[in-house]
């Protein structure tokens, strides 16, 4: 068993909290799995997923309404005033900011500029300078010193049915997508690509998924680490996810109260 890309902490900090001082390469093994456990456990009662990732047309229902909001938030999105661009593919910033602190990344590196004068867009990132004031892009750049109101987001589109929604037509927040008319009615018409949650888990969340590891490995059966199985003529069914995270029966208040507070309630 290996430690999911998307797990919601680390083996190292799972041990700490186990209390164990060493472990073989089984218990290795078992932990990883109960973390991989944990995580899917937190992000089911949750409904959405926490670590940052690309999320490619993610569909959504039209209801003649202004603002769909993101089913995995956060995404990175900064509205800035007077950025300086350079013809050598660079974006400085003069407000004391980190596009670093941001939240700006290579990992992803396709950002939306919009509302610039001459560089609205998709863009390909490949640089944030250290202390993170400049972004630097491959592609052509226009020159302009004093460019204002201009939002650089991580989204990289919106459609409606087939047709791709013009950037200058909507704003991005980090949990919702503004559309200055109304998306229409419909079934999952509208699609929007955008790259969203956190590049570090917080630690409140950190640590809610740390108490369902600690059921999981102390066998709490209530909480369920295996789905069916059968041994001969005997079965076996513990609980699933679905109903643990309607229950959550064996997890503290306060860690429910933290997990309520990241849920998204489908609308």
């Amino acid at each position: 068993m290996a430690l999911d890309t998307y797990a919601l902490t680390t083996f190292a900090n799972a041990k700490t909290y186990l209390g164990l001082s060493s472990t073989s390469s089984g218990t290795v093994a078992e932990i990883e799995g109960l973390i991989n456990r944990a995580s899917d456990i937190v992000e089911g009662y949750c409904n959405r997923k926490f670590v940052a990732r690309l999320y490619a047309k993610e569909r959504h229902d039209g209801r003649e309404q202004q603002i769909i909001y993101f089913d995995n938030p956060p995404v990175v999105s900064v509205c800035l005033d007077e950025l300086a661009w350079s013809t050598a593919g660079m974006v400085t910033r003069s407000d004391g900011g980190s596009f670093y602190n941001d939240g700006f990344s290579t990992e992803n590196n396709k950002v939306l500029v919009q509302n610039s004068d001459n560089n609205s867009g998709l863009l390909t990132l490949t640089a944030v300078s250290t202390g993170g004031t400049t972004l630097t892009f491959s592609d052509n750049i226009t020159a302009d010193t004093e460019d204002n109101d201009v939002t650089i987001s991580n989204v990289r589109s919106v459609w409606i049915n087939d047709d791709e929604v013009d950037e200058d037509n909507f704003t991005v927040d980090e949990d919702h997508i503004y559309y200055y008319g109304e998306f229409p009615e419909g079934h999952r018409n509208i699609k929007i690509t955008y790259y969203g949650g956190y590049s570090t888990i917080p630690d409140d969340l950190e640590q809610a998924c740390l108490e369902i590891v600690k059921i999981l490995y102390e066998g709490n059966e209530n909480i369920g680490n295996i789905q069916s199985e059968k041994l001969g003529d005997h079965s076996i069914t513990y609980a699933n996810y679905s109903s643990l995270a309607h229950s959550m029966s064996n997890v503290s208040e306060a860690t429910k109260y933290v997990l309520d507070k990241y849920k998204r309630i489908a609308i």
